[in-house]
């Protein structure tokens, strides 16, 4: 993908050229590439923040939380699509409110600057990602909504026409060409410009379903893909949602169209679930966005702080998050398709023991429950996977457990067990 040809040509200028030589090279380019990616979202998030709270203590929180308590964390370990489909969300959302907030914003110059990086992280979300397009009527409406909020200066008619002539110039305009390039990208890879290579796959040919239903249930109350166990800042951000759209209404109107409409198109979707991945991956982009209220949550509980109920409250959120945060350190310190490895290495029974207990447990308490496994050889793993187990699976475990035992993702290698002896 172009967004990795300037770390490529990085590291051709480093090592000289792009060849079998290099190869070994190639992963410490990617993962700086990464945590340049990474240390980016990191920074818009924080320009949201503070768009609505001046509280350092509360931009460290929430942004810390979202970042290593939620399923986010796994999605910024590798070269993974999400990883930057979500920084473009995240940088269309902070300079689109930000351009079209000409209350607070200095200036049209300052305005015309955030329209353009607007339009420019939009374009680059279409190019990532098709569907994204969707959202072109939602932005329609949200600029409508600001000429209404904000109308000109009866002084003259080039001045009632600037903030038209201006959002085409810096937003419009930018945009249309970023959209003319995806188009012509679609029509170079697949042969036609509203083709998006999706339907090449058989299994996929029919992309959409009238039946919502299934997939909105999963999102939200699906042990492995439910939105709020696998980002639970979206939970306690709730209370937090009539004082947003109070203080911060446009922002709010933005976020919740956003989210309403990527969820029910992500719900339309045949392969909902994202296929072999960890949580809810179509819903990451808009999930930090839907918790921004937990600013204000976090703020009500700031305000006396000497309550026994609101300390009860302070103490119940701090001990999900940590729950949640020692989830992902479990996840991310596996490989990324562990669980589905243990689905194949099973999966000869498919309404056995094993297979229930992998569909009933989050994946990071099966990673802990085989880690424990390997330690002590006894643990929940055992009791309900390793003695229900055929030959044949016992096989394919043995295999499973060898290869783990020398990976290089554990975090602490002196407690893993060494490899057994032959």
């Amino acid at each position: 993908m172009l967004l990795y040809v300037p770390i490529l040509q990085l590291q051709k200028c480093v090592m000289g050229e792009l060849d079998d030589a290099s190869d070994d090279a190639s992963p410490f380019f990617l993962n700086l590439f990464n945590l340049f990616l990474s240390c980016s979202t990191a920074y818009y998030l924080v320009l949201i923040m503070r768009r609505y709270t001046t509280s350092v203590a509360t931009v460290w929180i929430f942004v810390l939380s979202a970042l290593y308590a939620t399923f986010w964390w796994n999605y910024l370990r590798a070269q993974t699509f999400e990883i930057y489909v979500t920084l473009f969300m995240l940088g269309l959302y902070y300079h689109l409110v930000s351009g079209l907030d000409r209350k607070r914003v200095a200036g049209d110059r300052v305005a015309s600057s955030h329209l353009l990086a607007a339009g420019i992280f939009f374009g680059a979300l279409c190019l990532s990602k098709n569907v994204y397009v969707i959202l072109l009527p939602v932005v329609a409406g949200l600029f409508a909504l600001a000429q209404f909020r904000n109308p000109a200066e009866a002084d003259g008619t080039l001045r009632q026409h600037r903030p038209l002539f201006s959002n085409f110039l810096w937003f419009w305009l930018p945009l249309g060409l970023l959209l003319c390039l995806m188009l012509g990208s679609n029509a170079y890879r697949f042969g036609s410009p509203f083709n998006t290579g999706y339907t090449q796959w058989a299994d996929e040919r029919r992309l959409f379903t009238a039946n919502i239903v299934p997939a909105l249930l999963g999102f939200f109350f699906s042990k492995q893909k439910s939105i709020f166990l696998n980002f639970p800042l979206m939970i306690f951000a709730l209370p937090g949602w009539p004082a947003f759209i109070k203080h911060h209404r446009f922002d709010a109107i933005t976020a919740l169209l956003f989210g309403v409409v990527l969820l029910v198109i992500n719900s339309a979707f045949r392969n909902w679930q994202g296929g072999a991945c960890y949580g809810p991956r179509y819903l990451l982009p808009v999930a930090p966005i839907l918790s921004l209220p937990f600013i204000h949550v976090l703020g009500w509980l700031a305000r006396s702080p000497g309550k026994i109920y609101k300390s009860a409250i302070r103490s119940a959120i701090a001990g999900a998050l940590l729950y949640s945060f020692l989830l992902q350190v479990e996840v991310n310190t596996m490989p990324f398709f562990f669980w589905y490895y243990l689905k194949d290495a099973i999966d000869d029974q498919p309404t056995s023991q094993p297979i229930d207990y992998l569909h009933s447990h989050h994946f990071g308490t099966v990673n802990s429950d085989f880690l424990i496994y390997l330690k002590s050889g006894s643990s929940p793993f055992k009791d309900q996977v390793i003695d229900h187990l055929t030959s044949d699976e016992e096989d394919n475990m043995a295999t499973l457990e060898d290869s783990n035992r020398t990976s290089n993702y554990y975090w602490f290698r002196h407690l893993v067990p060494k490899p057994r002896e032959e």
